[in-house]
Parts: structure tokens; sequence; C-alpha cells
């Protein structure tokens, strides 16, 4: 199961989230993410590191001058270990997120 954090959401509302999603009777593991990101700039990038999780990857919203949006990932890391990913020239991030497993 995936789960996605977007930045500005608090580490201790999403570690409840993410066990309230668990399994019935399954043991609660405390996830945390710390996010960031060049909000607004063009080619920037979003990172993230996130514990207590199996791995975990950055994801980017980008938004071209056109105004259409992707979203950039960054690799799939471990537990501990920054993802980073960024938006190419003509684009802007929009928001930064982690996704868990």
């Amino acid at each position: 199961m995936t789960r996605v954090r977007r930045l500005g959401m608090s580490a201790a509302a999403f570690a409840m989230t993410a066990g309230a999603l668990l399994a019935p009777g399954s043991p609660a593991q405390a996830a945390s993410c710390t996010a960031g990101g060049n909000i607004g700039q063009d080619g920037g990038s979003g990172w993230a590191t996130c514990t207590g999780v199996t791995s975990a990857r950055v994801q980017v919203l980008c938004e071209e001058n056109s105004g259409a949006r992707y979203t950039a990932y960054g690799p799939w890391v471990g537990a501990g270990v920054q993802s980073r990913a960024r938006c190419h020239e003509y684009a802007w991030v929009v928001t930064v997120g982690a996704q868990i497993t």
C-alpha cells in the first residue's frame, strides 16, 4: 500500500494517519517524513527523507509555463535516506510530498 504525505501536514498528524491506515491487528509503525523543495522556482527540486518506513520516495508536482502539470518522482530509498526529484527547466515546483511503503 502506498501513502502520500503533502508538505505542510505535521509529522505527528502524518504518523497518526499512517498508523490508522495499517491493517487491523498489525503493530503501529512510527512513520515520520521531512519534505521540502524550491517551491515556485523554475527547474526547482524537491526532497524527502522518511524514518520508520520500509521505503520512501519524493513526489514533486511540477507546473509548466503552459499551465500543464506533471508529477516527478525520486528513486525509492530506504529509511533515513534522502530521495530527490527535479522539474525540468521550464516548470516550477508546486507541491512536494512523500510516498511510503
